[in-house]
């Protein structure tokens, strides 16, 4: 008789906690659902792509970098009309980068408007949307 080992068993209690888990959020779902239609509001359930979700952005002549790296140069991978992939673009991952996305996907607050805006100077859009 086998003795299963530590691994196969942590592998076991993971899964259900992992099922508990994907059980507890159909169950919210359905009964949000019936909430929602009960009332006579219609859901609206929101999934994103295989390709996660994206962001492009484009400079204008109001941009400010914080330093020499994020200028408008970078990223050098541009459309005709100046957009580039925002997020996810993997280079924001190397140090340099990370603050030059930090300060392009940074909102302000206008509390006069009650309202977020972009960074001066920042574009952003959503593409295909």
């Amino acid at each position: 008789m086998a003795i299963p080992s530590l691994g196969a068993s942590r592998d076991k209690s993971e899964k259900r906690k992992e099922m508990k888990g994907l059980r507890f959020i159909v169950a919210m779902s359905l009964f949000c659902t019936c909430q929602a239609i009960s009332r006579g509001l219609h859901p609206l359930i929101l999934v994103p792509g295989n390709g996660g979700n994206q962001l492009e952005a484009r400079l204008t002549s109001d941009y400010k970098p914080s330093s020499l790296l994020c200028n408008r140069w970078y990223p050098i991978v541009k459309d005709s009309e100046g957009w580039f992939r925002l997020w996810f673009d993997p280079s924001v991952l190397l140090p340099p980068f990370t603050k030059c996305f930090a300060d392009r996907m940074m909102l302000y607050y206008d509390p006069d408007l009650d309202d977020f805006h972009n960074s001066p100077g920042v574009e952003t859009r959503v593409p295909h949307f």
